[in-house]
């Protein structure tokens, strides 16, 4: 008759109901961070590949950023 009028102990379900929220906290966060590394990598690739191009054509030659020019030395 004690369970009519009183209240039910419910610390054990709170206590686990705690629990989860911190896990599902971790989860979250943990997440977002890979979401952020996996986009810093994407647009570092994409930086590459957009600089590679001008990267090849000046490895062959010191002076390549001057331009082919005009005067002919033959």
């Amino acid at each position: 008759m004690g369970g009519l009028f009183s209240k039910p102990d419910t610390s054990g379900q709170e206590r686990q109901l705690e629990l989860q929220r911190k896990q599902i906290e971790v989860q979250e966060k943990r997440q977002q961070e890979s979401m952020a590394r996996e986009g810093a990598a994407l647009q570092a690739k994409t930086r590459a590949r957009q600089l590679a191009g001008r990267r090849m054509l000046l490895a062959d030659r010191e002076d390549a950023e001057l331009g082919i020019g005009t005067d002919i030395t033959s």
